[in-house]
């Protein structure tokens, strides 16, 4: 009987391990990286409306809304730049066809987190990645770029990168936070932020909810902040409950249903954003975790 639990166990075990996996995360590897280096000066806050059929359509008055939310957001991040001294202008604009239409792309598995996930970590991000220039694609057919003298075509952009170079130029500025709005308002799912740590492809957000706070939240993610609630990317339960404990308000805690003007930018988060060039010892063991890799 004792050999026969032991072989189940033992299956359980190489179960276990094969299928997950836990990977250690250092969130100063996302500070400086790839287009959102430094939440500093002009940037730009650049959004795409996304239709697909798990998600509530896209109403014009869901659009107006959104647009709204994302004005109250930009002017508390300015706000909160000009409490720490930080010279920081925030451009927004949006891509949107004409008499409100969106984009129409179904997410890879349904939901944005069933997507991350399936049939892992890895892939799902692969996917999504996918997913995302399938869009750009899509909206930077639609644009009017004109021939300048003395310089060769630029070919409508055809992913995330060349859209990002597009906007860069167009609005004159050095970074672009890329967010891409899915109206998820009457249904359970998450944010994501993807690939913020490392320089492999442009980073970029996919957004669920319209709230002011969720808005500011993924776009202080592209600029190298990390989550302090439990989320792919934080999966260590005592620190998640030590964070909530230190700092309730912070804006990288889970902002559902928060007003926007009762929340704050921690220490430790304007180190990761590099809005302070130190950070206090007691910070130390909070700048790593494990997150589950499926």
């Amino acid at each position: 009987m004792k050999k026969i639990f032991r072989l189940i166990l033992l299956c359980f075990v190489l179960f276990m391990s094969s299928s997950y996996s836990f990977q250690r995360i250092d969130y100063r590897n996302g500070m400086y990286k790839n287009v959102c280096k430094n939440l500093r000066n002009d940037v730009l806050l650049y959004f795409i409306f996304v239709d697909n059929k798990t998600t509530a359509p896209w109403t014009e008055f869901d659009i107006r809304s959104t647009i709204d939310s994302v004005a109250v957001a930009r002017r508390w991040l300015m706000e909160q730049a000009q409490k720490y001294n930080v010279p920081l202008t925030i451009k927004t604009d949006y891509y949107i066809g004409s008499d409100y239409t969106t984009i129409n792309k179904n997410l890879p598995n349904g939901s944005v987190y069933q997507s991350a996930i399936t049939p892992n970590f890895k892939t799902g991000l692969k996917e999504l990645n996918k997913w995302a220039d399938w869009i750009t694609r899509k909206a930077g057919s639609n644009f009017n770029i004109p021939q300048k003298d003395g310089i060769p075509d630029i070919k409508n952009p055809r992913n995330k990168e060349r859209l990002i170079a597009y906007l860069r130029d167009e609005y004159n500025v050095e970074s672009v936070a890329l967010l891409f709005m899915v109206n998820n308002y009457f249904k359970t799912d998450i944010s994501l932020q993807i690939n913020t740590m490392y320089t492999d492809d442009i980073e970029f957000a996919i957004v669920s909810y319209k709230y002011p706070g969720e808005i500011a939240h993924n776009f202080l993610h592209l600029y190298g902040a990390a989550d302090m609630h439990k989320t792919l990317y934080r999966r260590n339960e005592k620190k998640v409950k030590q964070l909530a404990e230190m700092y309730p308000n912070e804006i990288m805690q889970d902002t559902y249903a928060k007003s926007i003007n009762s929340l704050e930018i921690s220490e430790y988060t304007r180190f990761l954003i590099g809005w302070q060039d130190t950070l206090d010892a007691k910070w130390n063991d909070f700048l790593t975790d494990k997150f589950l890799n499926y």
